[in-house]
């Protein structure tokens, strides 16, 4: 019973501490009508925007950095586990008032020393 529980409290749980990473890159859109697409300009990044990430089923985020001036971002020095990566855009559905809604991607870090490279994650902004 106690070789259980040594076991059992050796299991980690996703967060810091690993040679894992999570990378992206953000790309924005700006509109002249939020709602309309044929209003918009050529996407490009998103520079300073932040990124933010939940480790497993944390409520809330666990961790946050900014995109550069290219828009990339990294999450270094991650363990296994699931993780969400969220960014803030502003609302294209045309609710009123407008708000902002959160652009979410779910992944999983398989392996100690994974780097997950996500898809663009594309935000939109109000010209």
């Amino acid at each position: 019973m106690a070789a259980a529980c040594v076991f059992a409290s050796c299991t980690q749980a996703p967060g810091e501490g690993g040679r894992a990473s999570i990378v992206g890159h953000v790309q924005e859109e700006a509109r002249v009508l939020l709602n309309d697409p044929n209003t918009a300009y050529p996407a490009y990044p998103a520079a300073d925007e932040n990124v933010f990430l939940i480790y497993g089923d944390n409520v809330g985020p666990d961790d946050e950095i900014e995109t550069n001036h290219e828009g990339n971002f990294v999450f270094p020095w991650l363990r296994p586990g699931e993780y969400t990566v969220y960014v803030y855009s502003e609302d294209t559905s045309g609710v009123t008032p407008p708000r902002d809604m959160a652009v979410v991607r779910h992944l999983t870090i398989e392996s100690a020393t994974e780097t997950v490279v996500l898809d663009t994650i594309r935000i939109f902004k109000d010209l």
